[in-house]
């Protein structure tokens, strides 16, 4: 239990929210929903980060939204969203 309110307290302190979904003009992107629903609801993203292990096999990707107070980070594993952060200026 400590170390679930430490890691809470710690995302706080670094302006990092880690949500299972996130609104794009009243719309929302859930955790699972595919990268087609994403494209649809919130856009073009500004910046796709290819995801690789340690091996350099690929893993994923990591889409980046860049709003005016905060930058979306949508993390897709086989096509499906699988983590949504966003990170406030």
């Amino acid at each position: 239990m400590n170390r679930i309110i430490l890691s809470l307290a710690l995302c706080l302190l670094a302006g990092t929210a880690v949500a299972s979904s996130v609104e794009f003009g009243g719309r929302l992107v859930s955790s699972g929903d595919t990268a087609g629903k994403v494209n649809q609801v919130a856009g073009k993203p500004d910046r796709v980060v290819q995801l690789e292990n340690r091996f350099g096999a690929n893993t994923g990707e990591r889409w980046e939204y860049y709003k005016s107070s905060k930058t979306i980070l949508i993390t897709f594993e086989d096509g499906k969203v699988t983590g949504i952060r966003e990170m406030f200026n």
